[in-house]
């Protein structure tokens, strides 16, 4: 297999190619079960609304100070660059270990069991291979991304603008029906409102726009459209996002968003009728492919960046001819393959709860955090936002630690942005630490792990654009 050097990396990806990767990753299942989760948690639409609008402002004020470090250090592997550069290498090792072994892995499985799940629906001779039905959505988006990058390109433009022209047909229909009008402004009495536990599910909603700086190096004259990229695109998804939840409330009403269990779906049947679940399932399937392919795409351009700091790891680093690191890309499927075993199948999670045990952790309460994916999530978001909010910090660190050093992008009415981003991230990793409580020990062997090969020999950068320096 050659090796293209980080020297030779191709800019081969346009403005729109990398607002179809955080698109395609950003708008995946959560719009379709978020809204009655966030208008169940306020008294009123209006709070709801407003609710959606401010985690866009705050995903908005992330995006800036990762435009500054996107820009500053432009290398593969997004966080693990800044992290790297503000808190030194063992730091950015642990983020990028802990998004191969549980985060980015984990994040793909769940959207391969979110496919197959409906793809059941469509398929009755499916039943009982869910697994199976996964495992396959993901080999094959494998094999396809292992072809090319122009191959891989042009399917995620595909997936994006087949979900967002779903989307807007969904939000067509709001715009000309309205069952009750009077409802989506109206209050519900005796409604508890928790608009901390509401930003919540919003901010879950957002997710994943920040996986889009990994692809830097490949993104033409990244120091301009790299911004551009990274704004569009969570702009397009926050219009995208407020814009379906007012047809929601439109069409539904207040109440009505608020029981539904996927408002969507109702909006569907308006539609089309007793062919609704047919339709939704392939929108949620088209969603839930463009989520997988997206994670796989930015998540072998992650290890390729850790390959050429890690000596262990040098494998990581190979590019294939067609501009693929393809180590990197079977690895990050081989893990996801292995955990869709350990916790999407009920013997996996007899033996990975039995796993747990026998090294002391608790054992994982299944039933509690609605089956193995949602409780993988519960157990490493801790972990999420603890880096999240670094990344937010390293503005200012390396502002200070490395000012000399051209910023074609600086933060707009600085500090103020990166205030608000760490401290919403830090209001994250209190919630999900008080959510998840001892679950989060069961992250604790894999990060153990990640410090021990964090202090093995490093490769000599020198020159290399792979960590942002010169």
């Amino acid at each position: 297999m050659e090796r293209e050097e980080k020297s030779e990396t191709k800019q081969l990806l346009s403005v729109w190619d990398t607002v179809s990767i955080l698109i395609g990753i950003v708008v995946g299942t959560s719009i379709f079960k978020a809204p009655p989760l966030v208008f169940g948690n306020v008294s009123e639409s209006s709070t709801g609304l407003l609710v959606w609008g401010l985690g866009a402002f705050i995903s908005l004020c992330g995006a800036l100070c990762y435009c500054e470090l996107a820009t500053t250090y432009p290398g593969f592997g997004g966080e693990y660059q800044y992290l790297s550069q503000a808190y030194g290498r063992r730091t950015g090792f642990l983020f990028a270990w802990m998004q191969l072994c549980v985060i980015l892995t984990g994040s793909i499985g769940a959207m391969a069991f979110v496919f197959s799940d409906y793809s059941v629906t469509l398929a009755a001779g499916l039943k009982n291979h869910q697994a199976a039905v996964a495992s396959s959505a993901l080999v094959l988006l494998t094999l396809i991304h292992s072809s090319g990058l122009s191959a891989g390109k042009l399917v995620q433009n595909f997936l994006t603008v087949a979900k967002v022209l779903a989307l807007g047909a969904i939000l067509v229909v709001g715009c000309f029906y309205s069952a009750a009008p009077e409802a989506a402004v109206t209050s519900t009495a005796n409604t508890e409102s928790n608009m901390g536990l509401a930003l919540v599910f919003v901010l879950y909603a957002y997710g994943g726009w920040n996986d889009a700086a990994m692809v830097t190096p490949e993104v033409r004259d990244h120091q301009r459209n790299m911004p551009k990229a990274l704004l569009f695109g969570l702009g397009l998804t926050a219009l995208l996002y407020l814009s379906l939840n007012v047809a929601f409330l439109k069409v539904l009403g207040f109440d009505g968003v608020r029981t539904s269990a996927i408002p969507a779906a109702e909006i569907v049947e308006i539609a089309f009728g007793r062919s609704a679940s047919i339709v939704m399932g392939l929108i949620v399937m088209l969603s839930a492919l463009g989520a997988i392919h997206g994670m796989l795409f930015v998540s072998c351009r992650l290890l390729a960046a850790v390959g050429d700091d890690y000596a262990l790891f040098r494998r990581w680093s190979e590019w294939n001819k067609r501009g693929v690191p393809l180590v990197s890309l079977l690895t990050i499927t081989g893990i996801s393959l292995f955990l869709v075993l350990a916790v999407g199948t009920e013997n996996g999670r007899v033996l990975t709860a039995n796993a747990a045990v026998s090294i002391g952790l608790p054992k994982p309460d299944w039933a509690k955090y609605f089956g193995g994916f949602d409780t993988l999530v519960a157990a490493t978001a801790p972990i999420f936002w603890a880096f999240f909010a670094m990344s937010g910090f390293a503005v200012s660190i390396l502002r200070f630690t490395d000012r000399d050093r051209p910023r074609p992008f600086r933060v707009p009415f600085y500090p103020l942005p990166v205030i608000v981003f760490c401290f919403f991230s830090l209001f994250m990793l209190w919630k999900s630490l008080e959510y998840a409580k001892e679950l989060t020990l069961l992250s604790l062997p894999v990060f153990v792990l990640g410090m021990i090969l964090s202090m093995t020999r490093t490769t000599d950068s020198e020159g290399s654009n792979s960590t942002g320096t010169k």
